[in-house]
C-alpha cells in the first residue's frame, strides 16, 4: 500500500521531471493539475477489498437487467437523475448499476468516443478553455460517464477560475473510481475491476492512484471475459499488474 509521504515524495520527483522535459508551459500546467488531482483519489483502497462484491458472469446480466426495471432500487432513469446533481449518496452499488446500464445506451461507442476526450486535452493545452467547457458540457450530457471528458472540464473551469464546477466533476469522476473499486480488487485475473471504458483503467491508475503506467496487455480469463492488463508502476520501478474486465466495451468495437 502507498502511504502520503511516499506519494508527496514521489509527486515532486514526478514533477520536477516533468519541468525539465517539458517545453511547454501550458502543458506543463495542465499536468500539474492532473498529477494534483491524484490527491483527490489517492489512496483508494483498491488493495483492501478482499472481498468479491461483483462477478462479471454471474452478475452483469442480472444488473444490468435490474437497470432497466422501473421498480428496481437499481433504475437507470432515477439514478442517473440524482448522478447529474453529483448526489454522493448514491451507493457504489447504484454507481455500477449506472455503469453497467449505460452499456445499453445508444451512446455508448467506447472505442469510437476514445478521441473525443484526446481532442479536449488539446484544446486545454492550447488554452482553448471556452471550447472545452462548450463541447464537453454537450458530449457529457449523452456521456455522463466519460472519465476523460470529466477531467478536462474540470481543468478548464479550474482554468477560468471556477473551483466550485471543477471540483463538481472531480466529484463525478471520483465516485465513478469508487464504484470501480467496488467491483473488484483488480491483483488477479479472477477478480478484475469493472471498466466503462478501454481506457479507463489507465486513469484510475494515473489519476486515482497517482501512479505511473508500465507494460501494457491484454488477454481474457476462464470465461472467455477480454481483460486489460496494466502494469502499475511505483518510483523504485517495480511493478504489479492490475486487471480491468471490459469484453461490454470490445462487443461495441464491431458494432461501431
Amino acid at each position: 500500500m502507498f502511504n502520503s509521504t511516499e506519494s508527496d515524495f514521489n509527486f515532486k520527483k514526478i514533477m520536477l521531471k516533468t519541468v525539465q522535459s517539458c517545453s511547454n508551459i501550458q502543458i506543463f500546467n495542465h499536468l500539474l493539475y492532473m498529477k494534483k488531482l491524484a490527491f483527490i483519489f489517492l489512496l483508494i483502497p483498491v488493495f483492501m477489498f478482499s472481498q468479491k462484491n461483483f462477478d462479471y458472469k454471474r452478475d452483469f446480466a442480472t444488473i444490468l437487467k435490474e437497470s432497466q426495471n422501473k421498480n428496481s432500487d437499481l433504475n437507470y432513469d432515477r439514478l442517473v437523475l440524482r448522478y447529474h446533481k453529483t448526489d454522493t449518496t448514491l451507493t457504489d452499488k447504484q454507481m455500477l448499476a449506472l455503469l453497467i446500464g449505460f452499456t445499453e445506451n445508444k451512446y455508448y461507442k467506447p472505442y469510437k468516443d476514445l478521441d473525443f476526450g484526446r481532442n479536449l486535452y488539446k484544446l486545454n493545452d492550447e488554452q482553448n478553455f471556452d471550447q472545452v467547457i462548450k463541447e464537453g458540457t454537450s458530449f457529457i450530457e449523452t456521456h455522463p460517464f466519460d472519465l476523460k471528458t470529466l477531467f478536462e472540464l474540470s481543468y478548464a473551469y479550474h482554468k477560468k477560475g471556477n473551483e466550485i464546477l471543477a471540483k463538481e466533476f472531480l466529484k463525478k469522476t471520483g465516485m465513478i473510481f469508487n464504484a470501480m473499486v467496488y467491483s473488484g480488487d483488480a491483483l488477479s485475473i479472477e477478480n478484475p475491476i469493472f471498466a466503462l471504458n478501454p481506457s479507463d483503467g489507465q486513469d484510475f491508475i494515473r489519476k486515482g492512484l497517482g501512479q505511473k503506467i508500465g507494460k501494457m496487455g491484454s488477454g481474457k480469463d476462464k470465461d472467455g471475459y477480454f481483460i486489460d492488463m496494466l502494469e502499475m508502476k511505483g518510483e523504485n520501478e517495480s511493478g504489479v499488474t492490475l486487471y480491468f474486465i471490459i469484453p461490454h466495451a470490445t462487443k461495441k468495437m464491431f458494432e461501431q
